[in-house]
């Protein structure tokens, strides 16, 4: 970093160059907003970010009825961006929950929750008994499951969204700084130090952060109740036979022993370098001795146990798997209520945190509000189940 390139005033100073930094850079760019700056510590969607992939899932399939609408709502604003950027930001093929069905929620949901809301909200899906879901796509599952399928559900192509937002802040004239760790929040002077010897002023900052959040914020009386998990997900080389015949899917069941139950995995969107086709899968629970408070999460040996269970998982489950490829971990930073965290806690800091895995799909949502917050303006939706106060600990102001 060449810190001459960094003017020494920026108005809005947004921490972080992942998903939420990004889109509400975007989203500022597209209010025509100038002097907008993104600081990223180290490369945008590197590869030990949670913005890192290829793809996310989006869907409307909530056991939360506002999560639900929220859904819909995002849903609306991709079409809006695709439309302005003129190519797919998305590819719908639809999502299968499926497995075994109980009255507890998960961090996904359930699978009667779901099936509660959707029929609330008339969103449209159908009901599969264990023997329709193998009888149409190469899983196996077992005698007992069920499923819901929605077929307006899909992937978030999550490197083009990504791409595509810092399209829209660089035309806007606003800037992104990679390979800046923001070491401190000067509240007093309404600063930065990036670094550790450069300085940056501001008028409003927002504060997209992810695992780093409580040490830019503790500080400043903002200690959040997170958690950090880091999560498994690989991509498997799959038969050519095989390419258009996986869908998106959950797969829900109980705890079991070591085995925490929840797996995902998307269709075949990409292939690797010698051309044969994958698909992503993954873990969606960590194991309670990798859970940490911070980001020392992420520095923990990454458990083989782990790698056996997703490969048991995938080979018994799934027909037309060859081999794993690649693994990675990634971290969640995850709420006990497992929603987000967006809000303005003081005059002229707006933060966002705790997207417990599943906030890309509302992507384009989070950053507007953020952007409004910044702004002070009133939020274009309820995101009170987003607000701050719930997730406070001992030490706030």
């Amino acid at each position: 970093m060449n810190n001459f390139n960094i003017p020494k005033h920026i108005d809005f100073v947004i921490v972080g160059g992942g998903m939420a930094g990004l889109s509400s850079a975007a989203a500022l760019s597209e209010m025509g907003v100038k002097n907008v700056a993104v600081f990223e510590s180290t490369k945008i969607a590197n590869l030990d970010s949670s913005s890192f992939g290829e793809s996310r899932m989006y869907r409307e399939m909530y056991s939360d009825p506002i999560l639900c609408k929220l859904a819909k709502e995002s849903n609306r604003l991709w079409e809006e961006q695709e439309l302005i950027s003129n190519y797919p930001l998305r590819k719908e093929h639809g999502l299968l929950f499926y497995g075994e069905s109980w009255d507890e929620e998960t961090i996904e949901g359930s699978i009667p929750g779901a099936k509660k809301v959707m029929d609330e909200q008339k969103i449209p899906y159908e009901y599969l008994s264990s023997q329709k879901i193998s009888d149409r796509f190469p899983i196996k599952p077992k005698d007992h499951f069920i499923g819901l399928f929605e077929p307006s559900a899909g992937a978030i192509l999550s490197d083009r969204a990504i791409a595509n937002w810092i399209q829209i802040i660089k035309k806007n004239g606003n800037k992104i700084f990679e390979d800046c760790k923001i070491e401190n929040i000067d509240e007093k002077n309404n600063s930065i130090e990036i670094n550790g010897n450069y300085s940056v002023s501001y008028d409003q900052l927002i504060v997209a952060s992810g695992m780093w959040s409580n040490e830019l914020l503790e500080p400043l009386g903002l200690k959040l109740d997170i958690k950090i998990w880091p999560m498994l997900w690989a991509h498997y080389l799959v038969d050519e036979n095989f390419v258009d015949k996986y869908p998106q899917w959950f797969c829900f069941q109980k705890i079991r022993n070591d085995d925490g139950g929840l797996y995902y995995g998307f269709p075949v969107l990409s292939r690797n370098k010698d051309n044969i086709p994958r698909i992503k899968v993954g873990i969606d629970w960590a194991p309670q001795n990798l859970i940490c408070n911070d980001r020392k999460a992420m520095a923990k040996p990454f458990m083989e146990p782990l790698i056996k269970l997703l490969d048991n998982f995938i080979f018994n489950n799934l027909d037309g798997v060859v081999s794993c490829d690649e693994t990675f971990v990634s971290p969640y930073t995850m709420t006990n209520d497992v929603n987000f965290i967006l809000d303005k806690p003081k005059s002229n800091i707006t933060v966002f945190s705790g997207g417990s895995g599943q906030s890309f799909k509302f992507a384009p949502l989070i950053g507007k509000c953020l952007a409004e917050k910044a702004l002070n303006k009133d939020c274009s939706f309820d995101i009170s189940c987003w607000e701050i106060n719930r997730v406070l600990l001992s030490n706030k102001n």
